[in-house]
């Protein structure tokens, strides 16, 4: 494996970690707050951001790894709002055998329109910014 491959690997492993760090935390803080508390676009911006800065500071320049921002966004803002929806749905918590409940749940009430621009952001600011950081 050439460096500039093993360097991509390595870089799109940690933007990995960082979707689910951040989805992790954004998302029980989300959870936390509730159905009225600050919505997803904050919380996409977030992952989106703290994706491309890990990929591209890792992964190095070029465009094959800078577009793993996008499904590593995507994945993160996506579990970020189904663990929220978990644990409005199991208040205290989600324990594993929930997880079917909470997709329902941000399936059927939470996922919406203007989600949809949200997770587009996040995509491309994934992308963008690994871009950006790599340079």
């Amino acid at each position: 494996m050439s460096e500039s491959s093993e360097r991509a690997a390595h870089g799109v492993a940690a933007g990995a970690g960082a979707a689910l760090a951040g989805a992790l935390l954004l998302g029980a803080l989300q959870g936390a707050a509730g159905p009225r508390g600050p919505e997803l676009g904050y919380w996409a911006l977030g992952i989106g951001l703290l994706v491309g800065a890990v990929l591209g500071k890792v992964g190095g320049p070029g465009r094959s790894v800078a577009l793993w921002g996008i499904p590593l966004a995507l994945a993160g803002v996506a579990l970020a709002q189904v663990l929220a929806a978990g644990m409005q749905v199991e208040p205290g918590g989600m324990p594993a055998w929930h997880l079917g409940p909470a997709i329902d749940h941000w399936f059927g009430e939470i996922l919406g329109e203007n989600d949809v621009i949200f997770y587009t952001v996040a995509a491309l600011e994934g992308y963008l910014v690994a871009q950006r950081v790599a340079e």
